[in-house]
């Protein structure tokens, strides 16, 4: 049985992200004007909130990599690793974040506070993958998966918020940042797969897939979320 080519897995798996998005409550809402600005604004807090403890992912990924002379892609697979974490941790993410928020409105990120939701995705990935019955490989197959949904997010966002929202500066938190993320996660994807049996491959596709699912899904419940603490304020 041939083995699943890495680049049309990638660019399926960026496809399933679109589809998601185009049902998305929150992304369809932002895309068409219909979100309102306290809504948006509160959403990208979150999103900010969880985006402070991503790193902690990248520690299971790296705690659960095989010993390089045990697998014949972890040096290539381990290299796009760190170079995906330097890209989170250093310091110009933080100011562009900063930056962003300001352009929202948000000037004092330190009174945000996490919603539940939020809290609950942070955790997840650790939840899921720490366990030692959980594959290194799966862990780092979900993880370049929810790398992969990052070019269709940021078209929607940066195309949405000048158009809709008047918001011009602080882009560049999602791009071009988020599209060179997204060239290390393809990257590392690509190292993942070669090679394997195709069904080994398409166990770590439905660990991709997963992970794509549960990033969107976690804008729409914070998006879900804040629609209910505004309804029950009102009543």
């Amino acid at each position: 049985m041939k083995p699943l080519n890495s680049r049309a897995v990638s660019e399926s798996l960026e496809s399933y992200a679109g589809d998601l998005y185009a049902e998305s409550a929150f992304f369809s809402a932002l895309s068409a004007g219909e979100a309102r600005p306290g809504h948006v604004r509160d959403v990208f807090g979150q999103y900010y909130l969880w985006r402070n403890r991503f790193h902690r992912w990248f520690g299971i990924c790296v705690a659960k990599s095989a010993p390089v002379d045990d697998a014949r892609c972890a040096p290539r697979v381990l290299t796009e690793l760190i170079a995906c974490l330097r890209h989170e941790i250093k310091g110009d993410h933080q100011r562009l974040a900063l930056s962003f928020l300001a352009a929202l409105g948000i000037d004092d990120p330190a009174r945000l506070t996490a919603l539940p939701v939020t809290d609950s995705y942070a955790e997840s990935f650790l939840r899921c993958y720490s366990p030692g019955e959980r594959s290194g490989d799966e862990a780092l197959a979900a993880l370049a998966g929810r790398g992969l949904a990052g070019p269709g997010r940021d078209r929607i966002i940066t195309g949405a918020l000048p158009r809709h929202y008047g918001v011009t500066s602080g882009l560049e938190f999602f791009s071009p940042l988020g599209e060179e993320e997204a060239r290390h996660s393809r990257a590392m994807w690509r190292a993942i797969i070669r090679g394997r049996r195709r069904a080994d491959a398409e166990r770590l596709v439905d660990a991709a897939r997963l992970e794509i699912w549960e990033h969107i899904t976690f804008w729409d419940d914070v998006y879900y979320a804040i629609l209910g603490m505004e309804t029950e304020l009102a009543s």
